[in-house]
């Protein structure tokens, strides 16, 4: 970590700061709001703002700043590299017909769950992230059955570089704890979670085999606690989400 930080170019860090805020913000900002923002001389944000202006990642309207749709291009053309997402894709939107719920595909990336696709089913409710949040592998089960899919080593590598953040009463942030349900999460092939990332919400995930290729994913189903539970979710949500797996599975051998 160190010796990446003493590598980095700052300008390229201030840009990002810049369009970050901006997507904080979401509502346009001028000059001066950015640079009290971003503690940057008005200058410099002046500069950065330009730049991404002429490259198309952010817009200019009446003197206020805006993130443009040119970030998602970027970020769908990196989805689309990946043969798990361009597989998997139709499988996710499936699941989330037949279930009714939502459904997610996540893959690990730097010690980090990334939410790559999520498919809704016939209610209203979303989960409180979307497309490309990174968040710890041990709160949610689409994480849990990453980790558990991962060599002892590398889960205590990820443990120590990310810790065992606690997000809610329920999340796991013992190092012991959380391995002995990884080793039955093994077992089992199933992982659940139950209020440990959010209140109230639980899931049931599964990860997708691709022959030792990365990134590890997983697939899972969540929602209210009030709806996934009991049989419902331990024997017929469970079993969608592991027959979807399979049929994944097998699209990527072909």
């Amino acid at each position: 970590m160190g010796e990446n930080t003493t590598k980095r170019v700052q300008a390229t860090v201030n840009s990002f700061r810049i369009l970050e805020q901006l997507l904080e913000a979401k509502q346009s900002m001028g000059v001066t709001e950015l640079a009290d923002a971003v503690g940057l001389s008005k200058g410099v944000v002046y500069t950065h703002l330009s730049t991404l202006s002429e490259l198309g990642y952010i817009k200019k309207e009446e003197q206020r700043y805006l993130p443009s749709l040119g970030l998602l291009k970027l970020g769908e053309d990196a989805r689309r590299g990946l043969s798990v997402f361009t597989q998997a894709r139709h499988h996710i939107e499936n699941l989330a017909r037949v279930t009714g719920e939502v459904s997610t595909l996540f893959i690990e990336e730097d010690g980090l769950g990334v939410c790559v696709y999520t498919a809704v089913g016939n209610g209203s409710w979303m989960p409180d992230y979307t497309c490309g949040s990174r968040m710890p592998l041990h709160v949610n089960a689409t994480g849990k059955a990453i980790l558990a899919s991962l060599e002892q080593d590398r889960v205590d590598d990820i443990i120590e570089e990310h810790g065992l953040t606690r997000m809610t009463n329920e999340t796991v942030t013992i190092p012991e704890t959380l391995n002995s349900e990884l080793r039955n999460i093994s077992e089992s092939g199933v992982s659940f979670s139950r209020g440990e990332q959010f209140v109230d919400v639980v899931g049931v995930a599964t990860t997708i085999d691709l022959d030792g290729r990365e990134p590890v994913a997983a697939i899972g189903v969540c929602g209210p606690s009030s709806r996934l539970n009991g049989r419902y979710l331990e024997e017929d949500i469970t079993g969608q989400v592991i027959s979807t797996a399979k049929s994944i599975q097998v699209d990527l051998a072909r």
